[in-house]
């Protein structure tokens, strides 16, 4: 395993963006660097810095701000008038990352899109080496790829905090590399702006949430990513963050999660092994019946009415189980897997 920033850039290296002018008008950037926030002010300027040492020039940055209160949108601003890069800032009330995201991926204009998060870093020559693995595809094969994937590392650059892949360069799907080859955990990936635009995550009033592997999922069956077993972000995960209490965050929004599973035991099935199908299956039943879907629309979305059928109990009871450590517990479980730094 590599890190982008042990790759020396030669001396005299034009960056890409000289090129990008022609005539007095300016064609979009290579990069759009997506940065969505809320509440981040003192973490921001750790992931703002790291965006000012890249190598690679060629990019545009779009932060949008979830409905902070916390100075985050003056110290954007300061940002914006310091840096020598176009800089796209949009506040917008609470409504979520993927909300934001989808924001994101509306106001981007770059070829290929990477999202930062708000408290971890870029290394210094993450889009040079994005950009140079990408153009180790043949052109004539590049319209099947939707991006470049590789992996994350401690803020000290001293440990992986993901699963390396089995080979590297590896050519495969995202349904491919859970399910088939089973390499999990969180990965880095820059993706191709006009395939993004067609898969914006779905949006159900009154949620906040649901799996990035939804969007994936559906990717995968039309595009790969070339994967390559190299670091390309620094990652803290916070107190607060996402990871934090996934319990909270998926009874908070039931008919997003069920829709990814949903989906597994309908649109992925193949994929699957039978445990997994059981298991999304029961998930399935368990957040239908938190958003109030009753048994007769759950029986006209699955098309496995059988083992449905022979999993409604479990189901239910996955369900009852969520509604004592809602209202005994206090709606607080503990990760099962514990993130660390």
């Amino acid at each position: 395993m590599v890190s982008a920033q042990e790759h020396p850039v030669a001396p005299g290296t034009a960056s890409p963006s000289a090129s990008r002018q022609r005539e007095g008008e300016v064609e979009p950037p290579l990069f759009t660097l997506f940065i969505p926030t809320f509440n981040r002010a003192h973490l921001l300027p750790r992931a703002l810095a790291s965006i000012e040492a890249q190598t690679c020039r060629d990019f545009e940055v779009v932060i949008v701000d979830d409905g902070s209160t916390d100075g985050t949108a003056d110290l954007i601003q300061d940002w914006q008038r310091r840096v020598d890069f176009p800089v796209v800032y949009r506040w917008q009330e609470n409504q979520g990352k993927y909300a934001a995201h989808n924001l994101g991926v509306e106001l981007g204009r770059g070829r290929f899109f990477f999202l930062l998060d708000s408290d971890d870093r870029l290394l210094p020559q993450t889009l040079e080496r994005l950009l140079y693995h990408w153009e180790t595809i043949p052109p004539a094969e590049r319209q099947r790829f939707a991006g470049v994937e590789g992996l994350i590392e401690s803020l000290d650059g001293q440990r992986l905090l993901t699963h390396p892949y089995p080979q590297s360069p590896l050519d495969v799907s995202f349904l491919d590399l859970q399910y088939r080859l089973g390499v999990g955990g969180d990965k880095k990936r820059f993706i191709r702006t006009e395939i993004l635009k067609a898969y914006p995550y779905p949006l159900f009033p009154g949620e906040k949430n649901i799996r990035d592997s939804l969007t994936w999922n559906r990717m995968a069956l039309r595009y790969v990513f070339r994967c390559v077993n190299e670091s390309f972000q620094q990652v803290e995960y916070q107190p607060d963050g996402l990871t934090s209490n996934r319990f909270a965050i998926r009874m908070g929004s039931p008919r997003g999660f069920g829709l990814c599973c949903l989906e597994e035991v309908t649109l992925f099935r193949p994929w699957l092994s039978r445990r997994q199908r059981r298991r999304s299956m029961i998930d399935f039943i368990r957040y239908a019946l938190h958003s109030g879907s009753g048994l007769r629309e759950q029986a006209r979305l699955i098309d496995q009415a059988l083992l449905w059928y022979l999993l409604l109990p479990a189901g239910a009871i996955r369900w009852l189980g969520d509604l004592y450590r809602l209202h005994v517990k206090g709606g607080h479980q503990p990760n099962k897997v514990k993130y660390q730094n």
